[in-house]
């Protein structure tokens, strides 16, 4: 991997620093992101990533990204450049070709987030010939370039990536639906401003004259504007959820806008003294602010991923008349030759061509976390991914049309799915709804019993409207999501969809994938003391042989041996696909592969010289390093945890084992259809399924909640509720809390608007509420729950403390502990 290929750059000392023990516990922030460090830190780094690009940025003298950062950046994902398919270059590089002189190529990014990336961004575009002008921006993901023809723009991607960004073509279309509020919300506050401007002269003692007529005429044509402009937002969602058989706080909040506009209009014409109007101005411009808030964390989390373009992004080289062209995967018919290079995808079944056997990867399409071999004239399937070190031919046994991969890569389903609704909050809507109604007949018809004046009984029912708006909840609401979501960035987790936290509470069951989920993806040497007792010159063989080499074991291996080796520059190294790696060092011959070629033992890895057998070696897959306590912790804290794989079940219950989950919850060997039957069986809108494969998407799109940590691939994480960018697997119980303590909040700021609407009411029923006492109380009780909220938030270390275990680090403190987990709530 390029980026684990970085950490062997610079001189021996740099390297032996950055592999020695994280020893001092006051550290507690990662040197490169500044996020806390916990499970799998690696001496002053959170990850390897971030380890991989603070060296590369030493190493190329850019040490200024941190000035120009200011705070806390984000944890660096690791992506495989073997599984960075670069064949949607391809339309780009023809298109250019076209033009004669300079050209724009617009490219989305995905992680870029500050001044430091646009400034590392245009640094390394300056390297380039024919680099004419560059935009990066940072809130929009989108790199513009100006180039000209000698421009290499494979290199600048490639480069680019080096240092933690993915970058991809421009498919973001920007964000007209938050734009669009953002304008809607300023003309409301505009129009409420100078509402509540003529409303105050009333209020001041204006009671007759021209000058009287004209400011209440305005005041309830703008009242009657700001509701045109703020109305439909929540009356489409009203609807929509009505269409699904789902209330939500849309409702009451719609229902609450136009019955207080019509009391307005009402007391306009027959009370020349009453109007509510500036009141009724205020409650919708909150509202809107409200709701701008709540999508604007997820718009933020979203444009912070690549775009996925699903099945049409997809591009292989097909070779027809002895000629290559790269094509869009669409393209490909039954019979068609397709060179298949190192790390590239698939697309359909084919047959391998050729004399040798080749090494595949089905952990995407299957789970499978072993590469496979395959023997010429076999089938591979497609999806998978080629594993080897050089390309090879294959004919394709189907058209892409027929491919598993079409229905695997379709697109994203909607953000108005009905995984949006909330029980709670559906139950809420019609008791709140239910409330208003009923409160509202009774005042009007004991008013009229009583008085027998229908015009004083309209205007006591006016009042009840007006005051009984959830203004409160409206924007107190949308401000501790605002408030969470910010938190959960911090701890490396995104929220895709707005009401992820209110579906939260919900989850009793969490379902795992295995492969790359709650594990690594990667393999790692079982016994990494036994390196030490190598011989020097053997453990020096050894670091020659696996540093040349990007093999899965290979890189295992050098993991295990860090930086205590000093490498020679004058070795050369051969890899034999499917066999090993050779090489001549002061005249033996040493090999570092699979037994029967590298020596006789029985042994997964051999380490031989001359043909004798120096060392065993053996492999595992890696496990989150945090996944035992998690899984645990999630068991005590009253989940059910699965494993749902497409991987051997043998495999799938050995892991099942070392995590402590029974065996009856490891299902092994599912397919994706599987996999999303499965869910579909078991989940009672209970469910969080978290998966990083193609395979996972069919159960990810059904599932009650879903997540991934597979941000290097935009296919799953354009399907889930939130991704996660951190090695462990913390972030995933730190939302569960989130989600329970904003339940819990959004249970508070109920009683407080329950308790408020039952003074307004008991005075508007009592003939008691002004129009100016009304305009008091709406602001002051919603500042009241703002207030209340943002003070429960600033004070999470009680519930923190609970749910810390994620953040520890073994010999970390209690009050460490508690520091750490404060980060989500202040």
């Amino acid at each position: 991997m390029a980026l684990a290929e970085a950490s062997l750059a610079g001189s021996p000392d740099d390297r032996r620093a950055l592999s020695t023990p994280h020893a001092s516990a006051a550290d507690t922030t990662c040197a490169h992101c500044g996020s806390a460090l916990g499970p799998g830190a690696i001496d002053a780094y959170c990850c390897a990533g971030c380890r991989a690009v603070a060296e590369l940025l030493r190493a190329s003298g850019m040490e200024r990204f941190y000035d120009l950062r200011g705070g806390a950046g984000a944890p660096v994902a690791l992506a495989d450049p073997a599984r960075r398919d670069l064949g949607w270059l391809a339309p780009i590089d023809a298109q250019r070709a076209e033009t004669s002189g300079a050209c724009r190529v617009a490219l989305d990014a995905q992680g870029m987030h500050c001044a430091g990336c646009v400034w590392l961004v245009d640094r390394l575009f300056e390297q380039h010939d024919d680099a004419l002008r560059v935009i990066a921006n940072p809130s929009l993901g989108r790199i513009e370039l100006w180039v000209g023809p000698r421009f290499d723009l494979g290199a600048f991607v490639r480069e680019v990536e080096r240092f933690g960004y993915l970058l991809g073509p421009a498919l973001k279309k920007g964000a007209p639906r938050e734009d669009a509020l953002l304008v809607r919300t300023g003309v409301a506050v505009a129009l409420a401003a100078n509402a509540m401007m003529f409303a105050l002269a009333i209020y001041l003692g204006l009671r007759e004259g021209p000058l009287f007529e004209l400011m209440r005429t305005l005041e309830v044509v703008l009242a009657a504007a700001t509701v045109a402009v703020g109305a439909p937002i929540f009356a489409r969602g009203a609807i929509e959820g009505l269409r699904r058989g789902v209330l939500h706080l849309d409702l009451p909040i719609a229902l609450g806008m136009f019955l207080a506009l019509a009391g307005t209009i009402w007391a306009y014409f027959a009370r020349p003294h009453a109007s509510y109007g500036d009141t009724v101005a205020i409650f919708v411009a909150l509202m809107l602010l409200g709701r701008w808030l709540q999508q604007r964390v997820v718009a933020r989390n979203r444009d912070r991923l690549l775009e996925s373009e699903g099945a049409d992004g997809l591009f292989t080289r097909r070779v027809e008349d002895g000629r290559m062209t790269m094509v869009r995967c669409s393209e490909v018919r039954r019979g068609d030759v397709l060179l298949i290079a190192p790390g590239e995808l698939v697309p359909v079944d084919a047959r391998l061509e050729g004399a040798e056997s080749v090494s595949v990867s089905l952990d995407w399409i299957h789970g499978e976390s072993a590469p496979r071999r395959v023997e010429p004239g076999a089938v591979i399937a497609a999806g998978a991914f080629s594993a080897g070190m050089r390309a090879f031919t294959v004919r394709s046994e189907s058209a892409f049309a027929d491919s598993p991969l079409v229905s695997l890569l379709g697109r994203p389903v909607p953000e108005t799915d009905a995984r949006t609704a909330s029980p709670w909050w559906d139950l809420v809507s019609r008791v709140y709804v239910v409330a208003v109604l009923v409160v509202a007949s009774l005042s009007l018809a004991a008013w009229c019993l009583a008085t027998g004046d229908l015009s004083r009984a309209l205007e006591v029912t006016t009042a009840v409207l007006v005051v009984t708006c959830p203004c409160g909840i409206g924007i107190a609401t949308p401000l501790a999501y605002e408030l969470a979501g910010s938190g959960l960035r911090r701890l490396g987790l995104y929220v895709r969809r707005e009401r992820l936290l209110d579906r939260v509470p919900a989850i009793r069951r969490v379902v795992f994938d295995k492969t790359g989920t709650l594990t690594t993806g990667a393999p790692e040497l079982v016994d990494v003391a036994a390196l030490a007792a190598l011989p020097s010159d053997a453990r020096a063989a050894l670091a020659d042989l696996v540093a040349r080499s990007t093999h899965p074991k290979s890189l295992a291996v050098r993991r295990a041996l860090g930086g205590s080796v000093t490498l020679r520059e004058d070795v050369i190294v051969d890899e034999h696909p499917g066999c090993g790696l050779e090489a001549r060092i002061d005249g033996a011959t040493w090999r570092l592969g699979r037994a029967g070629w590298a020596g006789e033992a029985d042994a997964e890895m051999l380490l031989s010289r001359d043909g004798v057998v120096v060392a065993a070696l053996r492999t595992r897959e890696a496990i989150r390093p945090d996944a035992r306590e998690e899984v645990a912790a999630l068991a005590a804290e009253g989940h059910e945890v699965w494993i749902l794989s497409g991987d051997e079940p043998a495999r799938v219950r050995a892991l099942a084992a070392q995590l402590g989950i029974a065996s009856e919850r490891a299902i092994g060997g599912c397919s994706p259809e599987g996999k999303a039957a499965w869910i579909r069986e078991h989940d009672r809108g209970d469910t969080l399924f978290v998966g990083d494969g193609i395979n996972d998407g069919p159960a990810a799109e059904i599932a009650f909640t879903s997540g991934t940590p597979a941000v290097d691939r935009p296919f799953l994480p354009s399907r889930a509720d939130f991704w996660f960018t951190t090695p462990g697997l913390g972030p995933i119980r730190a939302l569960l809390h989130v989600g329970s303590r904003m339940r819990r909040i959004a249970r508070r700021n109920l009683v407080i608007a329950v308790a408020y609407n039952g003074l307004a009411v008991s005075l508007c029923v009592a003939g008691l509420m002004q129009p100016w006492l009304a305009a008091v109380m709406m602001p002051a009780s919603s500042l009241v729950v703002i207030g209340a909220t943002a003070l429960s938030l600033s004070r999470g270390a009680a519930w923190q403390s609970r749910g810390a275990a994620w953040q520890s680090r073994g010999a970390a403190s209690e009050s460490e502990s508690r520091d750490a987990t404060r980060v989500v709530c202040t």
